[in-house]
């Protein structure tokens, strides 16, 4: 169960990761490194124009709008309050901009009202206004927000609206969240596909063999022969007689009768002039429990 909830969470957050970094790489390859966003309209229309405060002081960047009539066409373009320039327009035929679309980056209008618009240029109300012959270009500030935008056309008709934004918050925005889509989808991936680790039995250590004895000391449980050169040696025992004793545990050996006095070397004795060795007493002269000692 546990397995199978892991894979779902897996599966989920690769597909959370997938839709992040597509929509990161795609707003990142649209707005440039500049950050510009650029959105368009084609109303060709001769009715006014209206773009208010929702879609100019939507964001805190500069708007850079630019309107531009057919061929011979004359474009004229102004700001005012918001309530001014709907008190001008009223309730006359005209084309009013509600929002932007992204998908496409364009601007979403609707047509609203009855009646021919009034000499607009005529009123003095307007803040900030300019016309020509051909595309005109006029930048919206944020520091007189709010505001809205009326744009006319005399002798053609209105053939674009450009809104250009500039805000290079946004490609950072976007990059980061490229990369953050990568990294869930990443571990999405990994969680989805991991499998279940198997736990094996555990490792049975051997018992660590007990240290060696020191050097010089005699090991009891060793057997006889099975000396290293480590064990003391025992002193070589030469008798009197010369025999020589190869070891401890072995008897002296007695010398052989032929071996006269002419074997001998100048090193040997003459048996005769061996003293003999005094006899061992019997009786201790301070014994306390001799019966001599006892009547003394």
């Amino acid at each position: 169960m546990a397995t199978i909830v892991k894979r779902v969470v897996g599966v989920l957050l690769a597909l959370v990761g997938l839709a992040l970094t597509a929509v990161g790489v795609w707003f990142a390859t649209q707005l440039g490194t500049s950050g510009t966003a650029e959105f368009a309209v084609h109303p060709a229309t001769t009715d006014p124009v209206v773009v208010g405060p929702d879609v100019l002081n939507r964001v805190d960047a500069d708007v850079v709008v630019t309107a531009t009539p057919t061929e011979g066409g004359t474009v004229w373009m102004a700001l005012a309050n918001p309530s001014d320039a709907n008190a001008v327009v009223g309730d006359t035929k005209h084309v009013a901009v509600t929002g932007v679309s992204v998908s496409d980056w364009s601007l979403l209008t609707t047509t609203t009202g009855t009646g021919a618009a009034p000499e607009l240029g005529a009123a003095d109300l307007w803040r900030q206004q300019d016309d020509a012959k051909g595309p005109v270009t006029l930048t919206v500030q944020q520091s007189g927000a709010p505001e809205t935008l009326v744009v006319k056309t005399d002798g053609g008709q209105l053939s674009s609206l450009t809104l250009k934004v500039t805000d290079k918050s946004w490609f950072v925005e976007a990059v980061v969240a490229a990369l953050i889509g990568l990294f869930l989808l990443v571990a999405g991936v990994v969680l989805a596909t991991s499998r279940r680790r198997h736990h094996h039995a555990d490792v049975v250590v051997p018992p660590v063999p007990a240290a060696p004895a020191a050097p010089g000391t005699i090991d009891p449980d060793r057997p006889v022969g099975a000396e290293d050169g480590t064990e003391p040696t025992v002193p070589l025992q030469v008798p009197l007689d010369h025999t020589v004793v190869a070891s401890p545990l072995e008897a002296p050996t007695a010398p052989d009768p032929a071996d006269g006095p002419d074997r001998l070397d100048g090193h040997d004795v003459a048996a005769d002039d061996v003293p003999d060795a005094p006899a061992a007493q019997t009786t201790d002269p301070h014994d306390p429990h001799d019966p001599e000692e006892l009547t003394r």
